[in-house]
């Protein structure tokens, strides 16, 4: 019983409450990730974190193991490496932020994604140290540090193109899922989406609404529209500027 409640020095409570940190910090990463709309949110970040931080405990016990049995058979110089296990860990996480980066043309997306997975991780390893008294206030600076990086690149460096449309369709909800995830996909913002007017006929639901688009430099606005005119839902497209 003594080995379920005190693990070679490191108490049951004591290794609870580093899980219960753990999913705290990943689960906070995993937001913000999450409310930026790209991938590996809230779940995906608290499992890495909680990963690490249990391997690292699993090291921790292993190195006290060890050393007790070292002492019990007088063998002073037996020790067991107290950096393999979490090693890994950093090198292994690298295979995990790699399946979230994508490339498409001369973009590439998802390298922030992947580092925060990296840098959870050894957030994770901190924890399971004992080291959260620091890693906790790291924390909160490294979140609070992106947003105002974020903020600041909006601000001076992100210069983004406002279009406005007009866009006349067939009450459509496939076709207006297809847009949020164009959007989503290209990081494009929808800043205002009023609807004019409804009128049904004998067959459709006509819709009228006035969008506003916020669409980064690097996006072809026209060839974004031409998308959406397309659909055999869509009536009009205009363009207000």
């Amino acid at each position: 019983m003594k080995f379920v409640t005190e693990m070679h020095g490191i108490n049951l409570y004591e290794f609870m409450l580093r899980i219960f940190i753990a999913c705290v910090v990943g689960s906070l990463f995993g937001l913000e990730r999450k409310s930026r709309g790209k991938p590996a949110g809230m779940k995906t970040n608290m499992l890495a974190c909680v990963g690490a931080t249990i391997v690292s405990v699993i090291q921790l016990l292993i190195s006290n193991k060890t050393s007790e049995i070292g002492l019990e058979l007088d063998m002073v110089n037996l020790k067991a490496d107290p950096t393999r296990l979490t090693a890994q860990v950093i090198s292994g996480l690298g295979f995990l932020g790699a399946g979230v980066i994508m490339t498409g043309g001369d973009k590439v997306r998802g390298l922030t994604t992947a580092a925060t997975l990296w840098l959870v991780a050894i957030l994770g390893i901190g924890i399971g140290y004992g080291f959260y008294y620091l890693i906790l206030p790291a924390s909160l600076m490294i979140l609070f540090l992106s947003y105002l990086t974020k903020k600041f690149e909006t601000t001076f460096i992100e210069k983004r193109k406002i279009k406005k449309i007009i866009l006349e369709y067939k009450q459509n909800e496939k076709l207006e899922n297809i847009i949020k995830e164009i959007t989503k996909e290209k990081d494009i913002k929808i800043l205002v989406d009023k609807k004019i007017s409804e009128v049904s006929d004998e067959e459709h639901i006509l819709v009228k609404k006035v969008i506003h688009f916020s669409l980064p430099k690097y996006v072809n606005s026209k060839y974004f529209f031409n998308i959406i005119k397309k659909f055999d839902s869509v009536i009009k497209l205009t363009k207000i500027n």
